[in-house]
């Protein structure tokens, strides 16, 4: 991991981290002390072990933040490994001198006193080592993950706004076709048309901005667009769009469902007579429940209803914002094309 990409991740909390070192020290130090025990020198054996703990303090930050990074870390493993020798080797003369220094009289009178003496600075130095390595092994890891998770969701954040703003092109294609149909025939729903339009473009700027909004402006918006493209459809046409259920409570992704009901229109024989398109919104507790279902025609020009830019891009934002979350089923019997959508949604 470089030092840039190291510095974007900071520790949430350094006081807490100098605090939790300080407690295993004191740990470390009190449970050292209570195997030696209380007696009459126990003063000289606490100064002995602290003095003792000196170098171990040493070793340990020296080898996380010094001889990791800059002897291991770049593969220097033969000098890593003899520097340790060697600073080991080091600490037990250390132990040594400060036992003749402090306890010079049972030092010189015990010849196994000697040993047990470098068995314990060596055992001491490869307990500190192995929890440093083990400390700057286990931070490097969480650092690398939490890197990693930082620049998938920036990754995520990056594909769903180029998503979003797919649909916002897409959309104002189809919907200045329509006013352009109704221009052309010098229809006197033209200005209600452009109205309509004012209220679609005014969701699509600012309310789709937010990253979840109310279900309910959700709904006016789907409103506002069937209605405006009943201005232009044959007038026997029947459209419903029904909703049961709370709806104010409950959050959405914004302009989530629209495609669904613009792929509809686009792909409906709406100016046949007869043809129907239906669209039922209900909400159940935390789930919602999206049926959209329009005729097709009998020549089979909608073929690719299955495969619309529109589509394509709500299966991906739905796996992106809601996975495992929902179930969408895309089926198509006779001259019935029918979308079925199940979200779990959030409250407020």
């Amino acid at each position: 991991m470089t030092l840039e990409m190291r510095g974007m991740i900071r520790p949430r909390n350094k006081l807490g981290e100098i605090l939790i070192h300080v407690f295993a020290w004191i740990v470390f130090f009190g449970f050292s002390m209570a195997l030696i025990g209380t007696g009459p020198d126990s003063h000289l054996a606490l100064m002995r072990m602290a003095l003792s703990f000196l170098p171990l303090i040493f070793l340990f930050y020296g080898n996380i933040f010094f001889l990791i990074p800059n002897l291991l870390g770049k593969k220097k493993v033969v000098l890593y490994v003899t520097t340790l020798v060697g600073l080991v080797t080091l600490i037990t003369y250390i132990y040594l001198w400060i036992q003749q220094a402090l306890n010079a009289e049972f030092y010189y009178d015990h010849s196994w006193f000697k040993l047990l003496i470098i068995n314990r600075a060596i055992l001491h130095s490869m307990l500190v080592l192995t929890i440093s390595i083990s400390l700057k092994i286990t931070g490097e890891w969480y650092r690398t993950e939490k890197l990693k998770k930082e620049l998938e969701n920036d990754k995520l954040a990056s594909e769903l706004a180029f998503l979003k703003s797919q649909v916002n092109p897409h959309f104002l294609f189809n919907n200045l076709n329509s006013i352009y149909s109704l221009a052309n025939k010098k229809s006197d729903d033209a200005p209600k048309a452009i109205v309509k339009l004012s209220e679609l473009m005014r969701y699509m700027l600012y309310d789709s901005a937010e990253s979840q909004i109310s279900l309910d402006k959700e709904v006016e918006h789907l409103q506002n667009y069937i209605d405006l493209q009943k201005l232009r459809l044959n007038k026997e046409t029947h459209i419903s769009f029904n909703t049961k259920g709370d709806l104010e409570s409950k959050k959405i992704e914004p302009v989530l469902l629209e495609p669904f009901v613009e792929n509809a229109f686009k792909h409906s024989d709406s100016y046949r007579k007869g043809s129907s398109i239906d669209i039922n919104l209900e909400t159940k507790e935390q789930q919602l429940c999206f049926r959209v279902e329009n005729s097709m025609s009998k020549n089979g020009q909608n073929k690719d209803t299955h495969s619309g830019i529109g589509l394509q891009n709500i299966k991906r934002r739905l796996k992106l914002l809601y996975p495992d979350r929902h179930q969408l089923k895309i089926s198509q019997s006779g001259e019935k094309f029918l979308i079925e959508l199940k979200l779990q949604l959030t409250n407020d």
